[in-house]
């Protein structure tokens, strides 16, 4: 092989000649290629165009043994060096000045590509042959192939590609596939290949690259039918090829000059495989498959229907109005379409259908857009005559497919074909649905209607033979058409809605979601149309068949919830209130028809014959039960009543209308099967349970039917009686029953105006009868029923069940009436019940079920719970006794059992006396109990515990959980609930279970939980008092309360901070401690209490100081984790800041304390100096300790740090946390000086290396960097080295600004973004004015003086607004000189951004400088203000640009500004406006048409479509001509193709309230300036200034012009400011501009105003005269 390499010749001969192998000629030429000493004339590109034309001959297998044997193609050798040819290709051409000096990429410089590969390196063969042999190989079965007549070139130049790309086009003999390497190297040579760089010299044609077209579509089809052959991994290589193949493939097509061709190749061979592709490839998830059909899609809608075909078919259908001419343009395309109905793929040619006409619609309102656009617009009901004549010729296309229909006549093979075709056609049918293609019309003759009458008729026949054949699949199908074609047409419909219900009440299992469906879209339909008679009487018809046998009705969608609940709120929205009386009067008929065995046309009408009726219906014994017959069930159509009622919105003008049928009802029906109560299963089913419910609901809904219903005497004597007196009562009767009675005992409460002793004890006796058959007292006997599930349903409501719909019914719903009427164990019961809340957990399994411990969740949360009567006190007796309960469970010694019983008697106390005052009555006071407890623990500290912790702690997980249920709901109840004394004895029973808690209980979830529990109620009732409750009593309960880290880390639970339960409680301990110290300090100027307090804080400090020096050693901050020595380093921590706190307060009241010293001597002022030395002490040793943990990770980090140094920096958090503590009490001790400050530039040191570690990272570290970076901003400027450093200053101020604008840029908690500007304003105060000057110009530069500067733009807006705003008055002078520059910035980053915040920043901004009176702008500044607000106004503002590349307002397009962006915006815009209305009239006078266009823009953010346009999704253009588009943005429809358009709302009312100050603010007059406001806030304040009368005069100028906007958006038919609330909020604004306006102005719109537009003025100015214009009168 090293001979072949000297000589060239030798060389060509190696690789060219037959005597050299094919892989010896790949080993020669890799040697080559590799080795840089090989020289050789032309190296690159010889070598590359033999590797070319060996696999490019191997693609064509021939006879000639000179050729390239075939499995060359294949050979992975030979296609990795091609990759690293190319490679070097684009590598080099990357950095050639030709194209740009692209800068290389890192994955090129990993590896190493060498730059001696030129950039002129040619290709002369055509490579296309070998990449579709590559791909033909994975479907050696292809059946498709190429036509050589198609593909044959002509004569010339072209000849030879021609050729090759004919050879390619034979199937391979080989059936071999290619393997995954080789796949990947061919995916990464065709990737590179299609790239820009290699595009000078690979320019295939279309017909040269058809065949890899075709093979790939081939490829993607096989892959798909053989997934268990190929893997994932080569599935998801062959998909990348693809995708980049069909891409190339769409833009030749969409380049390509003779669309002719086009559409002939693509409606031609490449149809079926583009149809069957796309369905086939759905089932690969990925990315790639998404882009394949797009890229599929694509092809379809550019080639298949381009303009130039659209205009083709537009002009055969005018000319010959004809669908055989038209078929006869696109002839091809509809015979391809056919032949695939016809073959095996007639799935997929269905499933294409629906695309296509999209696609021709689409393509066709694009076209009639852009000659509308130039001028040349045609008619539209002749371009929807086209589009719906298109749709016709695909309907008939499929439709002439379906096999004859005949009971008899259809087999299994022949129903799939009709099931398959009618899903085809009904996705055509939705198409023109979602599309608007389909004109309605009064005329039945026109040719639309006809159609789809005929197709209703299709549909209609297959729905009976449907049923006929009882095919689910086909009556699913059926009803789905015919939901589409009623929504379409309405009138369809009409004449088969009888024949339907039959169906709709009793479809097939796999028709049940589609009747429900059809049935919703019904109710819809004849709701709007204000035919709900119609729909409601149908259906009652046809519910008599079933009156008989309504289980069958059980399954019925039409009585599911999910259509009963829909109901309502159509009743609510479409049935007009005169048409109520005529409805229910056809309900009422019905129920009375079950009760007399007649026909319903034998009744007589309410109004005419009630009294005939009336004597017939009591007239003996009914037929029914003469004959002994089934029972007529009256549930049905109750259930539906029901709705109906719940619908109606009763006025009291229309409750005494519907009375006369109310008590028609009542007399006729529901009276008599009362009065004749029976015990029978059946009639409980069909006549009881139902009539309850009805009468439940008629009495919510009318209190005249219950006035004129049933009296007590009834209730009490009929109903009660026979309840009691028989047996054998259903669940369902029961709770119906339940709910009747506690309704009719609250409606007698709230009617009667005497409620007398007699009534009070019969409701009594009814609450009594619910609380009895409602079995509730099962529930303290087993406590797993507390979690037992119920689906709501009242017919399952057994068994367990029926407890939770009683606890429902009861105590969820009339809970006040059992407590009023109810006796005391009722409630206590109630109360015990709801005490059980949490013992059991509840089951996620039954999330959707209803549980007793969902109910009492829902109840404990709702304020009604806390306003029942008489239940109070039981319940919280309850809960106190429940925990003086558990103390006494968990005691073992006597004196413990002795403390159980002091707390156990202050709950028996609390029950008998309703004040404080009784607090003196009991033997025992809360100081003693909380005595006793010192007592206990210190008798418990005495002796060992190991032995009885572990005796008690066994047996206490029992115990634990009824602690946890107790803590957990009194953690719930708030603190008013509870009177004073209660709230004591809770603070007092909470001291105890602290001590009881870690004495007995493990530190594993339910001990962890009761304690952090037992701590918050604490925490919340000593900041109720702001006291320190009871730590104040006894040292040792402070100690109790410290000491609790040993306990809570004893186990893994505890010390992992599961759920983060231990950061809440280190956060709830360390907050009691903070409000503790806070108390005890402030009791040392109390003489009578001091002595107490020096004590507690003797045991804080001592405490401290033991914990320090060990603890700051050893914590170490992890997540989820909570270490013992943590938790002491966090709560020293905190006792330091209490006492900075106090030093603070205490400086600013020196007389105070230096009077105290007189009145409390020597003594006390001893012991103060004594607790300062300790609190010293303290100070020294938490510095010393954190400064030496400190500077041990700065020790270990590098100019790099690695994982393990980030780790450790990570572990100090808390130190780190506490060195600003360290800091502050140095500067409040005068100590300038300190040992401290130090250590900054090491922090600034530290930052710096944390910038780059903190991406890929948790938020700890990023939150670290933040801490680090804002004590280098506060603390450096004062520290030696920012003097004394060999670095002058501007390049540690530059360095230090680096840092902080990298860590502001990332992802930090808003309390670590308030801290970092902080520190920047502390940084500002402390800066010369030269360095402050330099800081101005870096931040208006950007940092693009500093390489390491990365800060996006809310970043930069962030400090630029802090800078220029929040500067000293000392500097105010260099941030003048730097106003122009800072404008024209914030217009560039206005310009360019597409953020809102940033936005909203940069408007807040130029608001704060408008009204700084300092700066004294001058007109031009003004003007560049304006200029910013008119660049927002400009369709062109980059926030209007969408995510994607499509035009804003087009039918893709997707907008992603919401309401809620765009309010904030205005309110913005609004700041601005009105401070420099405000502030700089003068400079405003020759600027005011700028801002009067911008006024008359911003009225356009309040209009919103109209909702007859916004139905039918048309009128969006006159939105989006709106002169301020960005503040209609949240206006305009969301466009899509998974769903209708949603049209947003206008701006709130908020924003036009600050529209009409604004306006206001122009007609102001006559008010002098006395003072500016700061920011962008209103004019408030103190200070007000308001536009002079010149300025007044010169918008009276204007005026008009703002006003005839208005005026002209309110005339639109498209779109105006519609909603009240916003003409309501802008009056005010506009009567100003009234105020503005002489008669001139008014004349002169009256001119310019057409006649709607003359007519609101006329209005609006009548009404200024009115309510607004003062007259002196």
């Amino acid at each position: 092989m090293e001979d072949n390499l000297n000589s060239s010749e030798a060389f060509a001969k190696a690789l060219k000649g037959f005597q050299t192998s094919a892989s010896d000629k790949i080993r020669l030429a890799r040697e080559a290629w590799d080795r840089a000493d090989v020289i050789l004339p032309h190296k690159q590109e010889f070598l590359l165009e033999w590797l070319c034309s060996a696999l490019v001959k191997s693609s064509t297998p021939s006879k000639n043994p000179k050729d390239a044997p075939s499995n060359v193609i294949l050979d992975l050798a030979y296609w990795d060096l091609l990759k690293e040819m190319f490679n070097g290709i684009t590598y080099s051409r990357r950095r050639h000045k030709k194209y740009g000096s692209i800068q290389p990429r890192q994955q090129d410089i990993k590896l190493g590509m060498p730059d001696s590969q030129g950039p002129g390196v040619l290709l002369r063969v055509p490579v296309i042959p070998m990449f579709t042999a590559v791909v033909q190989k994975l479907s050696p079965q292809s059946t498709a192939t190429t036509d050589p007549k198609a593909t044959a070139p002509k004569q010339g130049k072209k000849s030879k590609q021609g050729a090759a790309t004919e050879q390619t086009s034979s199937s391979a003999s080989s059936t071999e596939s290619p393997s995954l390497q080789v796949l990947e190297s061919v995916t990464n040579c065709f990737e590179m290949l299609s790239g820009p760089l290699m595009s000078e010299w690979f320019q295939p044609t279309l017909e040269q690259y058809t065949p890899l077209a075709q093979a790939t579509l081939e490829a993607l089809i096989e892959i798909t039918s053989q997934t268990t052959k190929i893997t994932a991994e080569k599935q998801g290589v062959i998909m990348k090829l693809a995708q980049i193949v069909l891409d190339r493939f769409k833009r030749l097509v969409i380049i390509q000059p003779n669309q002719k061709k086009v559409f002939s190749l693509l409606a031609g061979k490449m149809f079926e495989l583009m149809v069957r592709a796309r369905v086939s490839i759905r089932q690969i998830p990925g990315v790639s498959q998404e882009l394949c059909q797009d890229a599929i899609g694509a092809i379809m809608r550019t080639g298949l229907f381009h303009q130039e075909h659209l205009q083709e078919y537009t002009a055969g259908y005018t000319a010959g109005k004809d669908e055989k001419s038209i078929q006869s343009y696109h002839k091809q395309l509809f015979d391809q379409i056919a032949a695939m109905i016809k073959s095996d793929h007639a799935a997929e040619a269905l499933d294409v259908m629906p695309v296509l006409l999209k696609y021709f619609v689409e393509e066709s309102r694009r076209k009639q857009r852009s000659l509308a656009s130039s001028g040349f617009e045609r008619g539209m009901d002749n371009a929807r005559d086209t589009e719906f004549a298109f749709f016709k010729i695909l309907y008939v296309l499929a439709k002439k497919q379906l096999p004859r229909i005949g009971k008899d006549e259809l087999s299994e093979s022949s129903l799939d074909q009709l099931v398959l075709i009618m899903n085809g056609l009904n996705g055509l049918l939705s198409s023109v649905l979602d599309l608007n293609m389909y004109q309605p019309s009064n005329n039945e003759e026109e040719d639309q209607y006809v159609f789809m009458s005929t197709s209703f008729n299709t549909i209609n026949s297959c729905l009976n033979t449907a049923q006929d054949l009882s095919s689910g699949r086909l009556q699913s199908t059926s009803l789905a058409g015919i939901m589409t074609l009623s929504q379409l047409d309405d009138r369809l419909l009409k004449p088969h809605l009888d024949s339907l219900w039959p169906i709709l009440l009793k479809p097939s299992p796999e028709a049940m979601e589609a009747s429900l469906e059809l049935a919703k879209t019904l109710l819809e339909i004849y709701g709007k149309s204000s035919d709900l008679k119609i729909f409601l009487s149908s259906l009652l018809s046809a519910l008599r068949e079933y009156t008989t046998q309504p289980e069958q009705l059980k399954q019925s969608p039409l009585f599911s919830r999910a259509f009963l609940d829909i109901i309502p709120s159509n009743i609510r929205s479409y049935l007009p209130l005169p048409q109520a009386p005529t409805i229910l009067d056809i309900f009422v008929t019905e129920l009375m028809t079950l009760d007399n065995s007649m026909e319903i046309e034998d009744l007589e009408s309410l109004e005419d014959a009630g009294h005939k009726k009336k004597r017939k219906l009591n007239s003996g014994k009914s037929k029914e039960k003469e004959t002994g017959s089934t029972i007529r069930s009256a549930e049905p159509i109750i259930a539906i009543f029901i709705q109906f009622l719940k619908g109606l919105r009763i006025t009291a003008n229309q409750e005494k209308q519907l009375n006369k049928e109310f008590q028609a009802l009542f007399n006729h029906f529901l009276k008599n099967i009362f009065e004749n109560l029976d015990n029978s299963e059946s009639y409980q089913s069909h006549r009881l349970t139902p009539a309850l419910q009805l009468h439940y609901t008629l009495c919510k809904a009318s209190t005249q039917y219950w006035k004129c219903g049933m009296s007590m005497e009834f209730v009490m004597k009929r109903l009660i009686k026979t309840f009691k007196d028989k047996a054998n009562w259903s669940d369902a009767a029961v709770l119906t029953m339940n709910r009747v009675v506690l309704q009719h005992a609250h409606l007698t409460l709230c009617s009667a105006e005497m409620f007398d002793d007699d009534l009070a004890e019969n409701c009594k006796e009814l609450v009594r009868f619910t609380m009895k058959t409602s079995r509730l007292k099962r529930l303290l006997d087993d406590e797993t029923l507390l979690t037992a599930p119920w689906d709501g349903q009242l017919e399952h409501a057994t068994g367990s069940a029926f407890l939770v719909a009683s606890w429902q019914i009861q105590v969820n719903d009339w809970l006040d009436i059992v407590c009023r009427f109810g006796t005391k164990q009722h409630m206590e019961l109630v109360a015990e019940v709801i005490a059980r809340q949490f013992n059991i957990l509840a089951d996620n399994s039954t999330r959707d079920s209803i549980t007793i411990h969902k109910l009492n969740q829902i109840l404990l949360r709702s304020a009604n719970f806390y306003e029942v009567p008489n239940f109070r006190p039981i319940f919280a007796q309850r809960i106190l006794h429940g925990l003086a309960t558990s103390i006494s469970a968990l005691s073992e010694s006597e004196l413990e059992r002795q403390l159980a019983s002091t707390i156990s008697s202050f709950t028996d106390v609390g029950v008998s006396f309703k004040d404080s005052s009784a607090l003196s009555t009991p033997k025992s006071t809360f100081s003693d109990a909380l005595q006793m407890l010192v007592q206990v623990i210190q008798q418990q500290s005495a002796k060992s515990k190991t032995k009885s912790k572990s005796k008690a702690r066994s047996s206490s997980s029992e115990q634990g959980l009824k602690l946890l249920s107790l803590l957990s709901i009194m953690h719930l109840l708030p603190l008013e609930y509870f009177e004073k004394f209660e709230r004591n004895i809770i603070l007092s029973t909470m001291a105890v279970l602290d001590y009881y808690i870690q004495r007995y209980l493990a530190a594993d979830q339910i001990g962890t939980r009761c304690l952090l529990l037992e701590r918050r109620i604490s925490n919340a009732i000593m900041t109720w008092r702001n006291d320190a409750g009871v730590l104040s009593q006894d040292p040792a309960l402070l100690s109790t309360l410290l000491n609790y880290a040993a306990w809570n880390c004893s186990l893994e639970y505890g010390g992992k901070d599961q759920d983060g339960i231990g950061s809440s409680m280190l956060h709830t301990t360390c907050s009691m401690v903070e409000g503790s110290c806070r108390y005890y300090l402030a009791q040392i100027s109390d003489q009578k209490h001091s002595e107490g307090a020096f004590a507690h804080i003797d045991t804080l400090l001592s405490t401290a100081l033991g914990w320090a020096s060990d603890a700051l050693k050893a914590s170490n901050f992890t997540d989820h984790s909570i270490s013992e020595p943590r938790i002491k380093v966090v709560i020293i921590s905190r006792i330091c800041q209490s006492f900075i706190q106090y030093l603070e307060f205490h400086q600013h009241q020196k007389l105070k304390r230096s009077k105290s010293k007189e009145e409390h001597g020597s003594s006390t002022e001893a012991k103060v100096d004594e607790m300062w030395k300790t609190v010293g002490k303290l100070f020294d040793t938490v510095q010393a300790r954190t400064s030496e943990r400190i500077k041990k990770v700065i020790a270990g980090f590098g100019s790099s740090p690695s994982d393990g140094h980030v780790e450790e920096a990570q572990k100090c958090m808390d130190h780190f946390e506490t060195f600003k503590t360290l800091v502050q009490y140095r500067q409040l001790k005068g100590e300038t000086k300190h040992s401290c400050l130090d250590l900054v530039p090491d922090l600034f040191k530290l930052a710096k290396a944390l910038v780059p570690s903190m991406e890929n990272r948790s938020h700890d570290v990023a939150h670290l960097a933040a801490i680090l970076t804002g004590y280098s901003c506060e603390y450096l400027a004062s520290s030696k080295a920012w003097k004394a450093s060999d670095k002058p200053v501007e390049k540690y101020l530059q360095e230090l600004l680096v840092v902080l604008v990298s860590v502001s840029a990332q992802k930090l908690q808003e309390k670590d973004m308030a801290m970092l500007k902080s520190s920047y304003q502390s940084l500002l105060s402390q800066l010369s004015e030269e360095h402050f000057e330099m800081l101005l110009q870096w931040l208006l530069k950007e940092g693009r003086d500093i390489e390491e500067a990365s800060m996006d733009e809310l970043t930069l807006v962030r400090y630029l607004d802090i800078t220029f705003l929040g500067a000293h008055h000392t500097q105010k002078r260099k941030v003048r000189r730097q106003i122009s520059k800072l404008l024209t910035r914030l217009i560039q980053i206005i310009q360019s951004s597409q953020s809102v915040p940033v936005v909203v920043g940069v408007l807040d901004m130029m608001a704060g400088i408008c009204s700084e009176t300092s700066f004294e702008l001058r007109s031009w500044e003004i003007g560049l203000v304006l200029e910013c607000i008119t660049s927002l106004m400009s369709p062109a503002t980059p926030l209007l640009s969408p995510s994607s590349s499509t035009p804003f307002g087009s039918e893709d397009s997707s907008n992603g500004l919401t309401n809620q962006d765009t309010a904030k915006i205005f309110n913005a815009l609004y700041h601005v406006l009105i401070n420099i209305a405000r502030f700089r009239q003068e400079e405003l006078t020759t600027l005011i048409p700028v801002f009067t266009a911008i006024l008359q823009g911003m009225f356009h953010g309040f209009k919103s479509l109209h909702a007859s346009i916004a139905k039918k999704q048309q009128g969006v253009e006159s939105l989006i001509k709106s002169p301020f588009m960005l503040l209609s943005a949240g206006v305009l429809p969301e466009s899509g193709a998974s769903g209708p358009s949603v049209v947003g709302d206008p701006l709130p009312v908020e924003c036009a309230e600050n529209f009409a100050r604004l306006l206001t603010a122009l007609g102001s007059k006559g008010v002098s300036h006395t003072g500016g406001s700061s920011g962008n806030q209103d004019s408030s304040g103190g200070n007000s200034f308001t536009i002079t009368t010149d300025a007044s005069k010169a918008f009276g100028k204007h005026a008009p012009y703002i006003l005839m906007e208005y005026f002209t958006i309110q005339s639109s038919v498209a779109a105006s400011i519609s909603q009240q609330s916003l003409r309501n909020a802008l009056v005010p604004g506009l009567y100003s501009l009234l105020n503005l306006c002489s008669d001139w102005e008014r004349e002169m719109m009256m001119v310019g105003l057409d006649n709607t537009g003359k007519t609101l003025l006329k209005g609006l100015y009548a009404d200024y005269l009115k309510y607004h214009k003062y007259t002196g009168r």
